[in-house]
């Protein structure tokens, strides 16, 4: 593999402070998200309401009587309105009809409706029980008329309210059923479902921005876009077209000079660079026909160790503090040991070597600074190196090993990646790269 630079592609000036977007906007697998819970509350919220059982209404109208004066009479229909939503009235209610019922169930149940300034007003009963309602409504009026006579009598005549106060208009009560609508059940429940992840995906990018779209990579990290590919994995996905692009991209990076030593690294825990890493370790060995040593140097997390289930085996780690020499940890990268959605990319046998992270890493990570150029000392020469990088900014030091490499790909995944950590990342490869960086970015 002999892939070389050319001037194309060149980085733009590097924007100001001001220049630069927070990135608040949702990218699209957020709204997928919102779009998702949108639906599934509103249809949830539908088929609540369609079991919900119905509301039955007891309508008793009433007309105000209370001589001829119109203050007088709007004066009296709203202390009616108070009254017979008071627990007063309820309790009076209860002992009248001598209802089984709490106080504050018969309250609730009574309500009032009347237009702006008229004496006629309704008093409903509603209750999921149609006995509940009609036994409620039946006991209204006489409360209410019971409550007048027995304070008037305490009264001197001249004090008591003329003639009578109110009169019942009908002699049958109304009787109504309702359901709640199922248009406004769907319409809260997807306002609803909609907002609370939308107000979350906000709130969480306005405190930790993330990488929405190439522009906001142009923006952040101040290198070239390379390439823009989707992930390797999933539904649809076509890792053999999306590591052929990869590839191309890092031939045109670097025209000129042969690439003995690709890294990549990352500004987040490394899973789909891990699977990048991969799958361009088993095409270069197949399509160039060159051996290729895939090594794990993300001591932290381990992904690419984790993804071909090599923890238990030394590798890195135990080659920085020279407990083993870098031949001898090497393994053979089988078909069997490639995750389910690579299986079809496995390199010949024998041509992918795998020196994963080790089992003792913590202790051996700052030998990274110190020691690593003597790991590729004895892979040089053999291999194709392809290194799986840590995530920068991270407690694994990447100095020495960006120094060494022919050529640096930073890994970017939309929605994921932190614009805050690709700043830092970006910032640390123009510091220590030696050679040509560019930025691969994984589509949402």
């Amino acid at each position: 593999m002999t892939p070389a630079r050319t001037d194309a592609g060149l980085p733009a000036l590097p924007p100001t402070e001001g220049e630069r977007r927070q990135g608040v906007k949702l990218t699209r697998k957020q709204l997928a998200v919102v779009l998702v819970s949108m639906v599934v509350t509103g249809l949830l919220a539908v088929v609540v309401a369609s079991t919900s059982p119905p509301i039955y209404k007891t309508s008793r109208s009433i007309l105000v009587l209370s001589g001829s004066n119109p203050n007088d009479n709007d004066v009296l229909v709203r202390s009616l309105e108070s009254l017979v939503k008071s627990k007063g009235l309820a309790a009076e209610i209860k002992r009248r009809g001598n209802l089984d019922l709490p106080i504050d169930q018969i309250a609730g149940a009574v309500s009032t409706k009347r237009a702006p300034e008229s004496a006629y007003l309704d008093i409903v009963a509603s209750s999921p029980d149609q006995a509940t309602s009609e036994a409620v409504s039946a006991q209204v009026v006489p409360a209410l008329r019971g409550v007048f006579e027995s304070n008037q009598r305490e009264l001197p005549v001249e004090n008591r309210i003329a003639g009578p106060i109110f009169q019942e208009v009908f002699t049958r009560p109304l009787q109504q059923t309702s359901k709640f609508p199922l248009w406004f059940a769907l319409l809260a429940g997807m306002l609803l479902g909609g907002l609370v992840p939308f107000l979350y995906f906000l709130v969480r990018n306005l405190r930790k921005p993330v990488v929405a779209s190439a522009q906001d990579v142009t923006d952040a990290i101040d290198l070239p876009i390379l390439v823009k590919v989707p992930p390797l994995t999933g539904r649809g996905a076509n890792p053999q077209d999306a590591v052929a692009g990869v590839i191309a991209a890092v031939e045109r990076l670097s025209l000129n000079d042969a690439i003995h030593r690709l890294v990549l690294v990352g500004a987040d825990d490394g899973e789909d660079r891990a699977q990048l890493a991969l799958a361009m370790a088993c095409v270069i060995a197949r399509s160039f026909g060159q051996p290729v040593a895939l090594v794990d140097a993300d001591l932290e997390h381990g992904a690419l160790t984790a993804l071909v289930r090599g923890d238990d085996l030394p590798g890195l780690s135990e080659c920085l503090s020279g407990q083993v020499a870098p031949d001898s940890a090497l393994v053979p990268l089988d078909a069997d040991a490639l995750p389910e959605g690579l299986a079809d990319l496995a390199a010949p046998e024998g041509m992918v070597q795998f020196l994963g992270a080790g089992t003792d890493r913590s202790r051996n990570v700052l030998r990274m600074r110190s020691t690593f150029h003597r790991v590729l000392e004895g892979l040089a020469g053999r291999y194709v190196v392809l290194i799986n990088g840590p995530s920068v900014p991270g407690p694994v030091p990447t100095s020495q090993l960006l120094s060494l490499a022919d050529a640096t790909l930073m890994v970017v995944a939309e929605g994921q990646t932190s614009l805050t950590d690709a700043r830092s990342a970006g910032d640390t490869l123009r510091s220590f790269s030696s050679g040509p960086a560019g930025v691969v970015v994984l589509r949402s």
